[in-house]
C-alpha cells in the first residue's frame, strides 16, 4: 500500500519590516483561489499577532505562535500546530511565516525532526529581504547571511526604494553568495505566485564554486531514511563514523536487533555524536533525518539500509 502524501510545509523568512506578510498574503490569495484549504502558522515574539488578523481573512486556519520565537522559546509550539493544522483540520498546505528575529537554522532543524516529518513534507524555504550596507569585502553579514544560506526563494523586495547602484551592488551579492536559490526582484513583494511555489530541481553545483559568506557552502540538503527494521549495531556503528564530509546534522530514532529499546541518534558537525536510549509516550516511526551539503545523498542511503537486519 503506497503511504499517503505528506502535506507541503512552506518556511518564509527575513527580517523585520521586509513585506514578509505582504507577501503571506499573496500566496493565500493564490492558493484561496486555487481551492486549497491553507493552514498558516504566524510566529510573533510580542504576545499578541496583528498579522495573524489579516492572514485569518483568506486562511482557511490561522495559528498563531506568539510570545516567543518559533526557532527557540516556542519550538515546541511547532509541533503541535503542525499536528493540529494536518491532522483536525485536514489542512492541504501550511506555511510557517517566523518571526523576523528568527534562526532560520534552528527553524529549519525543528521542522526536520521526525514528528513534525510525520504530518509534513519541508517544500520550499522562501526568504524576503531588503537592501543593507555590504560589508567593506561586499559580502552580506550579519542575520542576513544565516536567512540567504538556506534560501531555495529569495525575494529581494523594495526595488523602488534604493538606488540602482546601491541595489545592484546587493543583488550581485547575493547571487555570488547563494548561486542555488533563485532570485526574485520586487516591488511591494509583487511575484508570480506559480511561479515562486513551482517545484524545482536544485542545480548541482561543483564542490567549492558555491561560495557564501567567507566559507565554501552548497545548498543544504534534506533527507529521510526510513528505518522499518532494527539495524545491526556494529554496521550502523561502522556508517555513522564514515559520515560524508557534507553531512552537517542528522538525527533520528531506532532500533537495534540487540536491544529491545528505542534509540535516538544525534550529529552535530564536528563534535556532537551520541546514540542513546530514549523514552517516548507516543513513539514516531523509526528513521533519521540528514541535513548537509553537497553530500553523497545515495550512498547515505544505500549504505544505511544495508544496516537493516533481514526481514
Amino acid at each position: 500500500m503506497t503511504e499517503p502524501a505528506k502535506v507541503p510545509l512552506y518556511l518564509l523568512g527575513g527580517p523585520l519590516g521586509a513585506g514578509k506578510t505582504t507577501l503571506l498574503l499573496r500566496l493565500l490569495a493564490y492558493w484561496k483561489a486555487q481551492g486549497k484549504q491553507v493552514g498558516v502558522l504566524m510566529n510573533e515574539v510580542g504576545a499578541v499577532s496583528i498579522d495573524g488578523l489579516r492572514a485569518e481573512v483568506l486562511a482557511a486556519v490561522v495559528r498563531n505562535i506568539t510570545g516567543g520565537c518559533v526557532c527557540c522559546e516556542a519550538r515546541e509550539d511547532i509541533f503541535r500546530g503542525l499536528m493540529e493544522l494536518t491532522g483536525e483540520q485536514a489542512c492541504d498546505v501550511v506555511i510557517l511565516e517566523c518571526s523576523g528575529v528568527a534562526d532560520l537554522e534552528d527553524v529549519v532543524d525543528a521542522v526536520t525532526d521526525l514528528p513534525c516529518l510525520a504530518w509534513v513534507a519541508l517544500a520550499k524555504v522562501m526568504v524576503l529581504i531588503e537592501p543593507v550596507a555590504l560589508a567593506v569585502d561586499r559580502r552580506i553579514g550579519g542575520r542576513y547571511a544565516g536567512l540567504v544560506r538556506y534560501a531555495d526563494e529569495i525575494v529581494l523586495n523594495k526595488r523602488d526604494l534604493y538606488a540602482p547602484s546601491d541595489w545592484e551592488r546587493f543583488r550581485a551579492a547575493l547571487v555570488r553568495d547563494n548561486r542555488a536559490a533563485r532570485l526574485w526582484q520586487t516591488v511591494k513583494a509583487e511575484v508570480d505566485p506559480a511561479a515562486l511555489l513551482a517545484p524545482r530541481r536544485r542545480p548541482q553545483i561543483p564542490r567549492g564554486t558555491n561560495v557564501a559568506f567567507g566559507s565554501p557552502r552548497r545548498h543544504p540538503m534534506v533527507m529521510t531514511v526510513p528505518l522499518p527494521r532494527p539495524m545491526h549495531r556494529g554496521r550502523f556503528t561502522e556508517w555513522f563514523n564514515r559520515l560524508p564530509e557534507g553531512v552537517e546534522r542528522a538525527k533520528g530514532l531506532c532500533r537495534f536487533s540487540d536491544s529491545e529499546d528505542l534509540h535516538e541518534i544525534q550529529f552535530s558537525s564536528p563534535v556532537t555524536r551520541w546514540v542513546g536510549i530514549v523514552r517516548l509516550q507516543c513513539e514516531p516511526d523509526p528513521a533519521l533525518v540528514l541535513i548537509g551539503r553537497d553530500y553523497d545523498q545515495k550512498w547515505c542511503y544505500h549504505a544505511l539500509q544495508a544496516c537493516l537486519c533481514p526481514a
